[in-house]
């Protein structure tokens, strides 16, 4: 979505060995779409997945900034 920048946004992805959450920006899964967790397992992300994940953000923050549009 065009004028809407959610790299900041961080996102949370489950831990194949641990099974906890690991975290990281959008934009660093952009630049490299490996995440490691706090238990020391560097994991690939599925990138369908994630694109669906960084949809939703976008979505939310379109939403926001109309909200705060209106108010």
């Amino acid at each position: 979505m065009a004028g809407v920048d959610v790299g900041g946004v961080e996102l949370e992805f489950a831990c194949p060995r641990c099974g906890g959450a690991a975290r990281a920006t959008i934009e660093a899964v952009r630049f490299l779409p490996v995440v490691e967790c706090a238990c020391g397992e560097r994991f690939g992300i599925d990138l369908d997945a994630f694109a669906e994940q960084v949809t939703a953000a976008e979505v939310a923050a379109k939403a926001a900034r109309k909200a705060r549009r209106r108010a």
